[in-house]
């Protein structure tokens, strides 16, 4: 089974986060920095975590006028340790080209709509069909949208939030589907990806818990 879940290391305190990606190392395919933990940590932070050997999704959500997006995936694209950057499918077309112009080898991930917020697939298709028109490299929506967006395109990279264990607590999540499933439709689909954070790291172990949560998908 290869390597499908990126972490999510939201935290605040950055010896939490490097502490977590390193237990999880041998079985995440990468890491996802929030915006909460870039700010405190940096680009040396980001450096130190990169050095695991874990790719690198920095999900700082950029959304702007197209100049100013473009001069900050410029920015981010230099520091050469982040492999996906996200930016908002809502921020319309300029301005996602304005960042695939400066993106140099960061691969974009357009935002659909947050799992946090009620959505109907219909919605997150006509974002993701923007974010493929923009040539993004990849689209965010949730799991239960993976079908409906795969359709659009074959290539697209699709990372999926929202994924509990099946007695896990929805948290903030309300689009949300167990890892176990999100397996099952994805299949064996090697440009889908489950990202998971709280389930992995907020009780117990977090190597030990993302085994099981692997586990749970055999």
């Amino acid at each position: 089974m290869k390597k499908n879940i990126f972490v999510a290391l939201d935290f605040s305190s950055f010896d939490k986060a490097l502490d977590v990606a390193k237990s999880v190392k041998s079985d995440a395919a990468g890491l996802k920095i929030t915006n909460e933990l870039f700010a405190i940590c940096g680009k040396d932070g980001i450096s130190k975590l990169a050095n695991i050997g874990l790719e690198i999704f920095l999900d700082v959500k950029v959304h702007d006028v197209p100049n100013t997006v473009k001069k900050t995936v410029a920015s981010i694209a230099s520091l050469k340790t982040v492999k996906y950057l996200t930016v908002h499918t809502s921020g319309g077309y300029d301005m996602l080209k304005a960042a695939r112009d400066a993106a140099d080898n960061l691969e974009l991930l357009g935002v659909t709509i947050l799992t946090s917020q009620s959505a109907s697939k219909e919605q997150v298709k006509l974002l993701a069909d923007l974010g493929i028109k923009s040539k993004l490299s990849g689209i965010i929506a949730s799991a239960q949208e993976y079908t409906s967006v795969r359709s659009l395109s074959k290539d697209l990279k699709i990372f999926c939030p929202g994924i509990r264990g099946v007695e896990d607590k929805k948290d903030d999540q309300k689009r949300v589907m167990s890892y176990s499933e999100f397996c099952k439709i994805s299949k064996n689909d090697d440009k889908a990806f489950a990202v998971i954070g709280r389930p992995i790291y907020e009780s117990g172990d977090a190597g030990q818990n993302i085994k099981k949560i692997i586990q749970s998908a055999k």
